[in-house]
């Protein structure tokens, strides 16, 4: 009964805690640079936003001011989303599984925001900051 018991209540306990596991979108990846780590750079700079049932992944990106980079916005959820940004102009639509690609003119440093349209009250935000 005892191996019984063990058996089945260890992998339980493993799944619990890796379940309990936030993504590291709690924690936005930094180079040391301080800014955002792209996820390509050939040529110019790569930025993935995911966008999974109300949640924002990562909910902030920090890019350089004054440089030209692309945002790769992909709908990793089950219903569809909505990546918007009225301040850089940017608006997609994406069904469940699609991603989109949208170029963005270099930037004055500062706060930017963007919103997944159809989920009220999730916003991430945008920092472009000078390079030191």
């Amino acid at each position: 009964m005892k191996t019984t018991f063990t058996r089945l209540f260890f992998p339980l306990v493993t799944l619990a805690a890796a379940a309990s596991v936030t993504w590291a979108a709690d924690v936005p990846a930094l180079g040391p640079d301080g800014f955002s780590l792209p996820m390509s750079d050939s040529g110019v700079p790569t930025y993935l936003i995911e966008m999974k049932d109300g949640q924002l992944i990562p909910p902030q990106l920090v890019v350089p001011a004054k440089t030209r980079f692309r945002i790769v916005a992909r709908n990793i959820g089950s219903k569809p989303a909505e990546f918007e940004s009225n301040q850089l102009r940017l608006e997609k639509v994406l069904f469940m599984g699609a991603e989109a690609y949208m170029n963005v003119t270099p930037l004055d440093a500062g706060s930017y925001d963007y919103f997944d349209e159809f989920s009220p009250g999730v916003d991430g935000k945008l920092i472009a900051k000078p390079r030191s």
